[in-house]
């Protein structure tokens, strides 16, 4: 190396092609192939340099604080410069660019999403609303991985929104109205360690296709300002403890007797259980 001083020789830049990705030091880097550097097929990928990778000021690159400068494909196209000068050893990525496609638009690097395409589709389940893509380019800001999750920032006019997108079909998206809706294709677990308040200013429907199995550690209350109701053709069983009714209590598993409710009907109890509303 002949350079003596970083930074005075005069400044070499360049535009390459990714060949590798898997760097043996983990650190980001690329090996690429530098377009009237490496032109000629004798010069092995083995033979071809490591180019570091640059972040944005936003990313810290120090103790594991900010973003992974992983993220090139092999087949990228990239632009940088040598920071030893006409040494050329030391390539630097500023960052990657998107080829000139055909005239058929079919090989265009940039995300259809990203270009007034929704290429997510989505079977609509229940009362899930139908997707609130409606994206104006250049406005959606995209970003898709190679498995193909996807995060969409939109700015389009009148059409604001945010979609979280896992490739199995989970999702979150919120649409330019503030409206939300989350979808999980299969188990989810919500995990609280302390306590929880849920508010809700209209309705609240709930529909569960299996059982739904409500455990306390202690007691559960319910109270409603105006009414409650009960619908179970296959009847309403007390299988532990007290049934109380109007100041009445029916206790064990083969209480029987008939109690007046607060409204004035007459409910009668069989061995525990709940068998007749007249």
């Amino acid at each position: 190396m002949t350079t003596t001083g970083m930074g005075e020789e005069g400044f070499h830049w360049f535009v390459a092609i990714v060949e590798d990705d898997m760097d043996p030091e983990k650190l980001g880097r690329v090996k690429i192939r530098v377009i009237g550097e490496h032109d000629d097929p004798k010069i092995q990928k083995d033979e071809l340099p490591w180019a570091t990778p640059l972040l944005p000021t936003t990313s810290a690159s120090y103790k594991q604080i900010g973003r992974s400068p992983t993220g090139l494909e092999i087949g990228s196209h990239v632009f940088g410069f040598f920071l030893d000068g006409h040494e050329k050893q030391l390539p630097i990525l500023w960052g990657s660019y998107a080829k000139m496609p055909g005239k058929d638009q079919k090989n265009n690097d940039v995300a259809d999403l990203a270009r007034e395409i929704n290429t997510v589709q989505k079977e609509q389940l229940g009362p899930e609303p139908a997707p609130a893509y409606a994206a104006k380019y250049p406005f959606n800001h995209v970003w898709k991985t190679k498995s193909g999750h996807i995060i969409e920032i939109d700015d389009s006019p009148d059409n604001e929104r945010i979609h979280i997108y896992h490739k199995s079909g989970t999702y979150t998206e919120i649409n330019h109205d503030g409206q939300k809706v989350t979808k999980v294709v299969d188990k989810d677990y919500e995990i609280v360690v302390k306590d929880k308040t849920v508010y809700v200013g209209g309705d609240c429907n709930i529909t569960v296709k299996g059982n739904v199995n409500i455990n306390s550690a202690k007691s559960v209350r319910v109270d409603a300002a105006e009414s409650i109701k009960l619908s179970a053709p296959g009847g309403v069983a007390v299988m532990k403890g007290m049934l109380t009714v109007e100041g009445a209590i029916a206790s064990g598993s083969g209480a029987t007797g008939t109690f007046t409710s607060v409204d004035g009907q007459t409910v009668s109890v069989s061995r525990g259980i709940i068998t007749n509303i007249i």
